[in-house]
């Protein structure tokens, strides 16, 4: 049983890995559409049709498919002033419980963010310039806070795990 669960704990990782690496190219194609535009307007008096637009998307989908890695690492500002007193049992009981209410947390997002989008799916909302149909990116973001979710339950068991560990 420990096997499979380390198994898909890894394949679950290489989920979080790609989404990793598609936050970066979305940070690569925000960085460009800005240049372009930059160019584009002073060079040639020819600004980029909706950089705004894939500016605000963009940017959306690069913090949302960053939000797993991020939180996998540690990298998210924290306050540990009086849990950092607590024994060592005891801090890791207490940041267990703290990656579960995220993970309820992340989970009613979620859904309140899909129950969005399937509005404006039904509306067929747009992007003003593009007309970008705006429902797509919230699916996906929706997906992105799922994965963030499993990743604080993960790091959750781990924490449980450290709590009951006799060493």
């Amino acid at each position: 049983m420990l096997k499979l669960i380390e198994k898909s704990e890894k394949v679950f990782n290489k989920v979080v890995d790609i989404q990793q690496f598609i936050s970066n190219m979305f940070l690569i194609f925000i960085m460009s559409i800005i240049t372009f535009d930059v160019l584009g307007r002073n060079l040639f008096n020819k600004p980029l049709k909706g950089t705004f637009e894939m500016t605000e998307l963009g940017a959306a989908l690069l913090v949302f498919f960053a939000l797993a890695i991020t939180h996998r690492r540690g990298d998210h500002i924290t306050i540990d002033f009086v849990v950092e007193r607590f024994s060592e049992k005891s801090r890791n009981i207490v940041n267990g419980i703290i990656e579960v209410v995220i993970a309820i947390t992340l989970l009613f997002m979620s859904r309140h963010i899909f129950d969005n989008g399937l509005r404006m799916m039904e509306r067929k909302t747009t992007t003003t310039d593009l007309a970008l149909s705006i429902h797509p990116f919230l699916f996906i973001i929706t997906f992105t806070l799922i994965i963030f979710a499993i990743t604080a339950i993960w790091k959750a068991l781990h924490y449980f795990g450290l709590a009951v560990n006799k060493k």
